[in-house]
C-alpha cells in the first residue's frame, strides 16, 4: 500500500504503536502520535530521533478529526470508547498495528497467525524455533515477541513471521492474508471486553477467515462445533480440526469415519457429502459429525494419544482427500509437560508441515533428548534445573521450582496444575481478574498439597477456598513471602508452583517483571554444597 504523504495518527504510543509510527514514517507517511499517559523515556527517544510529533497526557481530539486520514487505534481501547466511536461518525478509515503491518508483508514470506486464550505464547515461540530448524530465518512477533511492525522494518531480514494474535488487535485488522492460521481454544477471558464467550469467539474467528485459500486452519473442534452453531462463515482454505487427546477406541472411530468418506468421493454418493441443513435442524449442529457438515476435499483431522511408553505421545491424522496428511509417528519424552502442550507443539507442528519441513525434524524437536528447544520464559519454565535448594533452617530441599508467571487467570492455573503428578505448592495472587478460584477445589489435597495465597486477592482467594483447612496457608503480603513459606514447609520431591491466576499489577509492572522475580528469589536459594 502506498502511504506516503497521507497523515496518520497513532493513539497510544506502547510497543506496537511506537513500531507502528516508525514503519509508517519509512513508508513516507505523516504521523502523530497521541497518548492519555505519560510516554516512556525510551519511547519518547525514538520518537524524537524520527521526528515524529507526539502528545501526552491527553488525546486532543478535535485536532485529530480535522487532521487526520487515517487512525492506528491501540488494542488496549475497546471500540466503543468515546474516541473510536467519534473516530468512526467522522467517516474516518480505524485500524490497529497489525493492520497496518499487513501492507507491508513481502510475498516471499510465509505468515503463521495465532490465537486462542491460553498456549498462544508458547505455540509462537515453539514454532518459530521450529520454522529456523527448515532454513526460515524466522521470527516470534505480534502480542509476544517484537511488534509485527517492527519485524518488518527491515522486510529482507525475516522470512517467516510467526505472529501471536490477541482478540483485541484482530478487531482492527482487516488484511492480513495468514498461510496458517492456528485457533488453540476458547475459555473465560476478557469478562470486561467482552460481555458473551460469542463475542470473544467472533472477534477471534476473524483469523480463521482471513487466513489464504491455498492455506490451512487448524482449530480445536469445540471451538469449530460452537463456530457452527454460531453460523459464522467458514474459511475458503484447508481446515484441519485438532481433536486433542483421544482413546484409542475414539481414534479408531474417527479414522474408519474418514475412510468412509474417502471411498464416498469416487462414488455416486459424493454428491451427498456436504449437507444443506434446513433451519430447523440448527440445534443438530451439536453432535453431527464434521465430515458430514464440511466439504471433505479441504478437511483433514488430527488428534493425540497417549503413547506405548509411559511418557510418550502419538501423532495421528487423516484425511479423505489428501495422502499427504495421513501421517502417524510417536514421540518419546516431549519437550514440554502436561497435554495442554502436547496440543500447542502438534498445532506448531502442523504449521511446519505445511511449509514442508520433513517429520523427522518435527519428531526431533518435540523430543527432549534430540531438541535444541529454547523454553519461554514464565510459562512453566523450571528453574535452577536440577539444583536442590536451601531453607531457612539451613536443610536441603530436593524440590522443582516452576515459574508460571504468564498464567494469569484460573483456566492457565489449572492447566499448569495438570502438567504435574508430584505434591504442588501452589503460590496464588496478585490484582484479581473477576475469576472463581473455587474451580482450584477438585485438586486440593490432590495434585494440589497446600495452596499459598499473596497480594491484593489473598482475601478473596481465603473466602472462595475457606473449606479447604490446613492446605490453605495464611496470606502472605507479597509474592516472594508466599514462596519462602513454601519453600519452609517442602518436602522432596514437592514442587513450588508459581502460577498466580491473577494479573500482576498490584505489586509488578507486568507478569515477565513478576516472573524475573520470582526466578531471583528461586536462585538465590540454590544449595551451592548439595552434600552438605
Amino acid at each position: 500500500m502506498n502511504v506516503k504523504g497521507l497523515r496518520f495518527w497513532i493513539v497510544g504510543a506502547a510497543r506496537s504503536g511506537v513500531a507502528a509510527a516508525k514503519l509508517l514514517r519509512q513508508q513516507g507517511a505523516q504521523v502523530f502520535v497521541s497518548d492519555a499517559n505519560i510516554i516512556e523515556k525510551e519511547a519518547k527517544a525514538s520518537l524524537d530521533e524520527l521526528k515524529i510529533p507526539y502528545e501526552e497526557g491527553g488525546h486532543s481530539l478535535d485536532k485529530l478529526l480535522s487532521e487526520a486520514q487515517n487512525v492506528v487505534l491501540s488494542p488496549s481501547i475497546p471500540l466503543d470508547q468515546p474516541l473510536p466511536l467519534a473516530v468512526r461518525q467522522a467517516g474516518i478509515p480505524m485500524m490497529g498495528e497489525i493492520e497496518v503491518a499487513s501492507w507491508f508483508i513481502p510475498d516471499s514470506a510465509i505468515v503463521v497467525g495465532i490465537t486462542g486464550t491460553n498456549g498462544k505464547s508458547t505455540t509462537t515461540h515453539y514454532a518459530a524455533q521450529l520454522f529456523a530448524l527448515g532454513q526460515r530465518n524466522s521470527v516470534a512477533c505480534g502480542n509476544y515477541g517484537r511488534a509485527l511492525c517492527d519485524a518488518l522494518i527491515d522486510p529482507a531480514r525475516f522470512n517467516a513471521l510467526i505472529v501471536e494474535l490477541s482478540s483485541y488487535q484482530l478487531e482492527t485488522t482487516y488484511s492480513l492474508r495468514p498461510h496458517v492460521s492456528i485457533f488453540l481454544n476458547l475459555q473465560n477471558d476478557h469478562q470486561a471486553r467482552y460481555k458473551t464467550m460469542d463475542e470473544y469467539l467472533k472477534a477471534k474467528w476473524r483469523l480463521v477467515v482471513l487466513t489464504r485459500p491455498d492455506g490451512i486452519a487448524v482449530v480445536d473442534s469445540a471451538v469449530l462445533r460452537r463456530a457452527m452453531v454460531l453460523g459464522l462463515a467458514m474459511p475458503e482454505c484447508t481446515l484441519i480440526v485438532s481433536h486433542g487427546f483421544l482413546d484409542e477406541a475414539a481414534g479408531q472411530a474417527l479414522g474408519s469415519s474418514v475412510k468412509r468418506v474417502r471411498a464416498a468421493l469416487n462414488t455416486a454418493e459424493s454428491s451427498n457429502l456436504h449437507r444443506c441443513l434446513p433451519t430447523q435442524s440448527y440445534g443438530v449442529l451439536a453432535t453431527l459429525p464434521f465430515e458430514t457438515l464440511l466439504h471433505p476435499d479441504k478437511l483433514i483431522h488430527v488428534w493425540l494419544q497417549q503413547g506405548t511408553a509411559t511418557n510418550s505421545v502419538q501423532f495421528h491424522s487423516c484425511s479423505a482427500a489428501d495422502s499427504n496428511w495421513n501421517l502417524n509417528f510417536e514421540v518419546q519424552n516431549p519437550v514440554l509437560p502436561g497435554e495442554h502442550n502436547q496440543l500447542n507443539i502438534l498445532a506448531a507442528s502442523l504449521s511446519g508441515l505445511y511449509d514442508g519441513l520433513h517429520t523427522n525434524i518435527v519428531r526431533a524437536q518435540w523430543n527432549q533428548c534430540t531438541s535444541a528447544y529454547n523454553h519461554l520464559p514464565h510459562r512453566l519454565e523450571e528453574v535452577g534445573k536440577g539444583r536442590a535448594f536451601l531453607a531457612t533452617d539451613k536443610s536441603i530441599k530436593r524440590i522443582r521450582i516452576i515459574n508460571d508467571s504468564k498464567a494469569t487467570n484460573v483456566e492457565s492455573t489449572l492447566v499448569a496444575v495438570k502438567s504435574f503428578s508430584s505434591s504442588i505448592r501452589l503460590l496464588v495472587g496478585g490484582e484479581p481478574k473477576g475469576d472463581y478460584y473455587g474451580d482450584l477445589l477438585p485438586y486440593i489435597g490432590k495434585s494440589i498439597e497446600k495452596l499459598y495465597p499473596f497480594g491484593k486477592a489473598a482475601p478473596l482467594v481465603c473466602q472462595q477456598l475457606s473449606g479447604i483447612g490446613r492446605r490453605l496457608a495464611a496470606p502472605s503480603a507479597n509474592m516472594t513471602e508466599a514462596a519462602q513459606c513454601a519453600l519452609e514447609e517442602a518436602n522432596d520431591g514437592d514442587v513450588i508452583l508459581l502460577s498466580p491466576a491473577c494479573a500482576s499489577f498490584d505489586e509488578f509492572k507486568n507478569f515477565e517483571h513478576r516472573g524475573d522475580s520470582f526466578r531471583h528469589w528461586a536462585l538465590q536459594r540454590i544449595a551451592v554444597d548439595e552434600g552438605q
